[in-house]
């Protein structure tokens, strides 16, 4: 058995020790000192929501130490903001808190007397308005989804919401209403009065392919439910 002389262990002790306390230090200096403190914040990924909202609503006084940032509670009031579908809040040393967001696409929109409602891919309605007080030009482009329950929790909403967000955009702009009685029963409405069976989201690529194919046949019904057996009349 090796016995290690004592003068050498009480080194190797005194080594160890030092190390642990220099990274305590360093530590408390990154916790409890402006050495390294939020000096800036970066805002990843907006578009229609303005960093200046982000950061108002984030509320992170700079000076505040990283260390001290709570970063999940910061990302849950960022989230508040009901543009945005989900935020991301990460310390970047020695001195940004960066924040990352992913905002909610309009996809159709929903109409209840004079109110609009516009919903993303989700179901969810994330912006309202009233039209006396004025809708802009580009939420009433948006198919209109006629649904009887529409809202992230309906099975039909999401089935119908999937299919129109899967379309190419060359059908895409065509499209004017989406109705939907059940997610095997969604129909599309295009311009110049022409109507299409779609049924349920699955092979959406496909029915797109085909849909594009039967558009050049004067119609005034296309049925794509199953697009290997297309119909149109």
């Amino acid at each position: 058995m090796i016995r290690w002389p004592t003068r050498r262990r009480s080194r190797l002790i005194l080594g160890t020790l030092m190390v642990v306390a220099a990274g305590v230090g360093l530590v408390l200096i990154a916790y409890l000192t402006p050495l390294m403190a939020v000096r800036s914040t970066d805002i990843r990924d907006n578009g229609s929501v303005p960093a200046d909202e982000i950061l108002r609503v984030a509320a992170v006084p700079q000076g505040t130490p990283l260390l001290q940032v709570d970063t999940r509670a910061v990302a849950q009031r960022v989230a508040g903001i009901p543009s945005l579908e989900s935020v991301r809040v990460q310390r970047s040393y020695p001195s940004t808190l960066t924040i990352t967001v992913v905002e909610r696409v309009p996809v159709v929109i929903v109409t209840s007397g004079d109110e609009v409602h516009v919903l993303d891919r989700s179901g969810v309605s994330f912006l309202h308005y009233v039209r006396a007080q004025g809708v802009p030009p580009e939420v009433l482009k948006l198919p209109v989804l006629e649904t009887p329950n529409p809202g992230p929790a309906d099975p039909t909403t999401r089935e119908a919401i999937t299919a129109v967000a899967g379309l190419p955009e060359s059908l895409a702009r065509q499209v004017i209403r989406v109705s939907a009685n059940s997610p095997v029963d969604i129909e599309f409405l295009l311009t110049e009065d022409r109507r299409v069976i779609w049924g349920d989201s699955d092979r959406g690529a496909e029915k797109a392919r085909t849909l594009t194919y039967l558009l050049s046949r004067d119609a005034k019904m296309y049925n794509v439910s199953s697009p290997e057996f297309p119909a149109y009349k």
